[in-house]
């Protein structure tokens, strides 16, 4: 059988020779592009077309050199030494048509539908509007007698939380807390939880400092006893 104990670029090199016969001749004949017969004829069947098109460039080549492209098809098809493309091996009725490059374009297509489909669902999340709560104290305004006082909340869809421009502790269930140190009289608390993306919330809390009453010890006043010298009466 002809396609054994040699490669295809051997061969077709051996039938051009025989034949006669330059590339630029056989690739009008054939309707395959000098590129396209150029790699058969160094091997390099990395930069030839998928299956189904190589299959129908062998048969169009062999006729013109007058030798069995179905033959050479199988061959090499067993030897897997093209790409393949699909479970079928006909010819498309377009042989211009990349069905690789297709594909491809399905896959990128697929892919950014699916990154825009999530950007929609976290776009709330990402650049939405924070909220902000206060727990502790439970009241605005709030009266006490301790010059300290631990303001507790919590804190959704916020990268941070600032009360009076210093940063709050977040926890991960969006619980924060801040102590804070009290002033006698009024004292006013800005609050605001931000996204990095997105707004600010802002709350504000006032909290009322009444020291507790200085007592003095009281002093006890007692009269003092005076003595008159003793007179003497003589006779």
């Amino acid at each position: 059988m002809e396609t054994e104990d040699t490669t295809l670029e051997l061969f077709l090199r051996d039938r051009i020779k025989d034949k006669g016969i330059t590339l630029k001749k056989l690739s009008d004949l054939s309707g395959v592009s000098i590129n396209h017969i150029e790699n058969m004829l160094r091997g390099d069947f990395e930069h030839v077309p998928p299956m189904p098109y190589f299959r129908g460039y062998l048969i169009r080549i062999g006729a013109v050199l007058d030798f069995d492209g179905e033959a050479w098809w199988l061959k090499i098809k067993r030897e897997e030494g093209v790409r393949k493309s699909g479970p079928t091996d006909a010819l498309p009725r377009n042989r211009f048509a990349r069905t690789s490059r297709a594909r491809s374009l399905v896959i990128w297509g697929t892919a950014a539908v699916f990154l825009v489909l999530i950007l929609i669902l976290a776009l709330p999340h990402i650049v939405g509007e924070p909220g902000i709560t206060i727990a502790v104290p439970g009241s605005n305004p709030y009266a006490t007698t301790s010059d300290t006082i631990v303001i507790q909340g919590t804190a959704k869809n916020a990268d941070s939380v600032y009360v009076n421009g210093d940063e709050a502790t977040i926890a991960s269930d969006g619980s924060w807390q801040q102590t804070v140190l009290l002033q006698g009289g009024m004292n006013t608390f800005d609050i605001s939880a931000k996204k990095f993306l997105g707004g600010t919330a802002n709350l504000v809390e006032q909290i009322i400092y009444n020291p507790p009453a200085i007592t003095t010890p009281a002093t006890s006043t007692q009269p003092t006893a005076t003595t008159t010298p003793a007179t003497s009466t003589k006779p």
